[in-house]
């Protein structure tokens, strides 16, 4: 069972790291799926206010900006939820490519976060604090996408150490 999963650190380190990147890539699954259907309301009842051409005359900038905020949103989430199956099949086939990819993906979002943070600190400082839950919300989310980031970049290791002690073996038994 734990033949594939030996490295300088055991086969323990590379269990424990392939339980935590499926972890993860569950919470990134659910918390898309749950932003996404969050999104999916808002839309839906900024649509169903009213007739199209009375609500266009009528939207005020918040709405608008609301509105294109979350269409903006929309793709990225797809595409953590697309990711994070990628870092599971790569992890269960050992393919350390989609966990590569996986990686730089969730490296990305922690740069557009940091960009998030530096907007959202502008504006509870200029609006007093109204957006300072935003700024934590925000924070942590860099905290759980750098817990991401670092447990699937040493899996990533760990597994390519593991295929090249695989390759030597097979060079040497043939």
């Amino acid at each position: 069972m734990f033949r594939h999963h030996m490295s300088q650190f055991g086969s323990c380190a590379s269990e424990v790291h392939k339980t935590l990147c499926y972890f993860f890539a569950g919470i990134n699954i659910f918390l898309a799926i749950d932003f996404l259907a969050d999104c999916s309301d808002d839309l839906i009842d900024d649509l169903n206010d009213d007739d199209s051409d009375e609500r266009l005359d009528d939207l005020s900038l918040e709405s608008h900006m609301k509105t294109t905020m979350l269409q903006t949103l929309i793709g990225p989430a797809i595409a953590n939820i697309i990711l994070a199956v990628l870092l599971i099949i790569g992890v269960y086939k050992r393919r350390p490519a989609f966990i590569r990819l996986f990686k730089l993906f969730i490296i990305a979002q922690i740069f557009v976060l940091l960009i998030a943070c530096v907007f959202s600190y502008y504006v509870a400082m200029k609006r007093e604090g109204s957006n300072v839950i935003l700024l934590l919300v925000l924070i942590v989310s860099i905290a759980l996408f750098g817990t991401e980031a670092w447990i699937v970049g040493d899996y990533h290791k760990l597994l390519l150490e593991e295929l090249r002690v695989e390759s030597l073996e097979e060079s040497r038994v043939i």
